[in-house]
């Protein structure tokens, strides 16, 4: 177990990291905003930390920093983008991550230019990493589960419905880009405590579509999806190396098939499935349950019918008087 658990270290540290970030997308596409801003805050808590732990900095207030700075900055940058909706919204998150991109490039000694930083002292092991995984997905569950949840799905399938019960829709949106944000600048604060390096590839291009792949085939509905997705994303390639040359072609077929016959993700196929089989096993329970009294547990004693027989009230015609 224990060769298994260091030869795959790697692969388990980078999908705990990955959890945070796909819950950022998650939580966005519930409640219809089809936003990638996650993203480039993924960028700012990763360089933000490494630049902040190279000068002396410990890990955890580099990291709280980052965090809330960017849960700040999100809320002040979404007042003129919820005005978007969504295309057009993807498209300026998109043009604002890569922004960030030219600039970590070109900033000189402060980023590292195109080489990025090198040598960001170590702060997290598996067990921190684990902690803060945790963390977010208790954080998302709880949304989900409150007012502000609820409020969410109502956004994503009709806002003037929203609107229509008093509910501050601006607001919401507002506190969506936030905690998306947030989320997004823990994930990268953890990258960089952990892998002691970050370039301006690390939040590009590759990282968008890695990472709305894990929300959309896991399921935009549940923190549930993100995990799963997460989990299915980061092992796959894996699983498939087994198959050498035809690897990507596996990849791409079950993305393709997951796409195509469960739009809802791969939870959502596990919820209809168990709407399917939920109604045969609980008529199966109480027939089953009929068969155990008659007949008794197998291979024990039969039922004692004496006792019944004892217990059957006597015809008037036969009590004698």
């Amino acid at each position: 177990m224990s060769s298994w658990y260091f030869s795959h270290l790697t692969l388990i540290q980078g999908m705990l990291i990955s959890i945070p970030l796909a819950l950022s997308v998650q939580i966005a596409l519930r409640s219809g905003v089809f936003s990638f801003a996650s993203i480039g805050f993924y960028g700012v808590g990763a360089y933000g930390t490494g630049i902040l732990t190279m000068r002396g900095w410990p890990v955890l207030p580099a990291m709280l920093l980052m965090i809330v700075a960017s849960g700040v900055v999100a809320y002040l940058m979404s007042a003129p983008l919820i005005r978007l909706r969504g295309l057009y919204l993807g498209m300026v998150t998109f043009a604002f991550d890569l922004i960030l991109t030219v600039v970590a490039t070109n900033g000189g000694e402060l980023t590292g230019g195109a080489l990025g930083l090198l040598g960001v002292p170590l702060g997290m092991g598996t067990g921190g990493l684990l902690a803060a995984a945790l963390v977010a997905i208790v954080l998302v569950s709880q949304l989900e589960r409150r007012s502000v949840g609820r409020a969410l799905v109502g956004i994503k399938a009709s806002e003037e419905l929203v609107m229509s019960v008093g509910v501050d829709l601006k607001s919401r949106k507002r506190t969506v880009f936030a905690i998306s944000a947030a989320l997004g600048a823990l994930s990268g604060s953890l990258y960089v405590s952990t892998f002691s390096t970050v370039s301006p590839t690390s939040a590009g291009f590759t990282l968008i579509i890695t990472t709305l792949t894990m929300a959309v085939i896991g399921g935009t509905s549940s923190w549930i999806g993100a995990v799963i997705g997460t989990v299915i994303i980061t092992w796959l390639p894996t699983m498939a190396a087994t198959i050498g040359e035809y690897q990507h072609l596996v990849y791409g077929v079950v993305l393709v098939l997951v796409v195509m016959y469960a739009p809802e993700g791969v939870l959502g196929a596990l919820r209809w499935l168990w709407r399917r089989l939920a109604p045969k096993v609980r008529m199966a329970r109480p027939s089953g349950g009929a068969a155990l009294a008659a007949t008794g547990p197998p291979g024990g004693p039969p039922p004692d019918r004496g006792a019944e027989a004892e217990a059957e009230p006597v015809p008037a015609d036969r009590v004698k008087g």
